[in-house]
């Protein structure tokens, strides 16, 4: 996966998606949630921040450099949950939602997540459904004045999916650049160099 740029031409906007990794981009995505379910679908607050933001990944996707919609990923054993999915109102025309779905998607694939889960407001049933997901049963449910049901889909995880095999390498890069070369590999040209105090020291300090 990369966070380069995904457009072709010069005259469209510039989209970029990545996963959030300082705190500055976990704000933006607190922003766009905050803009998109507190304002106009006037979510309370305590159940928009339910206390799971610091246990998942966030995903986000820019517009000219511009935050513009965000997704979140919990992992459970066998799956990833996406979840608080939002776009800007400004650029809901310009098909982003299943671009940044896939993108997600693939994200977690790439993880070694067999499938991938959500909660779809009923109205987007639909789209859903058209990019493969399906529907886990005929159970609807509420919360925060929403009709849902739980979809799901398979993901192809392929030869390539981390195990505890991977080389210890591969997984100590970033979540999102997991086929990338991590900074801590450039790290392994200085050799174990770094001298250790004896246990016996360490205790008595």
């Amino acid at each position: 996966m990369s966070d380069q740029p995904t457009a072709e031409h010069s005259n469209r906007p510039e989209i970029t998606i990545k996963l959030a990794s300082t705190s500055d981009e976990m704000m933006q995505c607190f922003m766009l949630r905050a803009a998109v379910f507190m304002g106009e679908q006037q979510c309370p607050y305590w159940e928009e921040y339910d206390g799971n933001d610091y246990t998942a990944s966030h995903l986000i996707l820019y517009v000219d450099g511009e935050p513009a919609a965000s997704i979140r990923v919990r992992w459970f054993a066998g799956f990833a949950k996406l979840e608080r999915a939002i776009i800007l109102k400004r650029y809901r025309s310009y098909g982003l939602f299943l671009p940044f779905v896939h993108w997600a998607k693939e994200f977690c694939r790439k993880k070694g997540y067999p499938k991938a889960y959500l909660h779809g407001q009923k109205r987007l049933w639909p789209i859903f459904e058209k990019d493969g997901f399906r529907k886990v049963d005929d159970k609807v449910f509420h919360f925060s004045d929403h009709e849902y049901g739980a979809f799901a889909c398979d993901l192809d995880v392929g030869e390539n999916a981390p195990t505890v095999t991977t080389d210890p390498m591969v997984l100590n890069r970033p979540e999102d650049k997991l086929d990338m070369p991590g900074i801590l590999e450039e790290s392994m040209d200085r050799g174990a160099s770094n001298p250790h105090a004896h246990w016996t020291e360490r205790r008595a300090t």
